[in-house]
């Protein structure tokens, strides 16, 4: 039996995808486990000025160290607050260490340096600036305390207080297991993701999607949108990016790079339960508005091609 053209191409584009994709996600979740389970989060927090301004440059730093998936730097933040770190500082590492971290900007370089080699760097420099912008305008709002969210419960993660009395084979152990879950979770994430990429390319021609907009605010906006559903780990999200750049310009495909690993759906969900809903919305409603202004600038500076 001859299997369908449409098919094979989305065969091919999906298998495509997890074999690029595996081996960044195992070893992001890997490494977030191990800075989990091995790394103390107050010795890092002493490089960490109270000023909210100077903050900034070693807040953002330690979203390299710290867990790659945006999911635990949720709670990662929600310590950061409970210790002292000024509240600028805890939404610019929320929003930005997903895309700082080593794993993160390998994958992405080894996604696009041959195709489009300026999206690692344009990926990392508008992350550091729509954190930055967004922790200091919503830490300018008001007291920490007054912008949390009235049922913060108990942290989970008291390991971190326990480094050193655990004996090391136990906390290899735990970094272990942690990774087994972490990446069971995330690869149900990743063939969906997949799927629906692979999906678009075979059923959506390019002309069909110019037909809805020629302007570069409907691809920016088209993309972000997208990054905001699949809510792909930050780790893998380059392989998806990467298959539409025959569909969208560069622009739209650095802001779905940027976009997605600070407000993905599941991101934005978690964000309730550390902040009060009127922050959560302010947080979601700047992070869109530059990320949609960054997308024009660069078309219309011609910074890429």
């Amino acid at each position: 039996m001859t299997i369908p053209g449409p098919l094979q191409d989305w065969v091919s584009i999906f298998l495509g995808i997890i074999v690029e994709a595996s081996p960044f996600l195992l070893l992001g979740v890997v490494l977030s486990s191990a800075v989990e389970v091995f790394v103390s989060e107050d010795r890092l927090l002493r490089l960490v000025p109270r000023n909210p301004v100077l903050s900034l440059a070693p807040a953002l730093g330690l979203g390299l160290l710290m867990p790659v998936c945006e999911c635990g730097n949720i709670a990662v933040a929600r310590r950061f607050l409970a210790k002292g770190v000024p509240l600028s500082s805890c939404i610019a590492f929320l929003l930005a260490a997903p895309i700082l971290n080593p794993v993160s900007l390998f994958a992405t370089w080894t996604a696009f340096h041959i195709l489009l080699p300026d999206v690692v760097w344009l990926r990392a420099g508008l992350a550091i600036v729509v954190a930055s912008i967004v922790g200091l305008v919503i830490g300018s709002a008001g007291r920490g305390e007054q912008l949390l969210a009235a049922s913060i419960g108990p942290q989970h993660h008291h390991h971190h207080h326990e480094h050193d009395r655990t004996p090391v084979w136990d906390r290899l152990l735990h970094a272990a297991s942690h990774s087994g879950d972490e990446f069971l979770a995330m690869i149900r994430v990743l063939l969906i993701g997949a799927s629906l990429a692979a999906a678009t390319q075979v059923l959506i021609p390019r002309s069909a999607v110019a037909g809805f907009g020629t302007g570069i605010v409907f691809a920016v906006l088209a993309m972000m949108s997208l990054a905001f559903v699949l809510s792909i780990c930050s780790t893998v999200d380059a392989f998806f990016a990467l298959s539409y750049t025959a569909l969208f310009p560069t622009p739209a495909i650095v802001a779905f790079l940027v976009f997605g690993p600070m407000l993905g759906m599941k991101t934005t969900g978690l964000m309730f339960t550390a902040f009060r809903p009127r922050v959560v919305l302010a947080i979601a409603a700047l992070t869109a508005e530059i990320v949609l202004l960054a997308g024009l600038v660069l078309n219309l500076r011609g910074v890429v091609l």
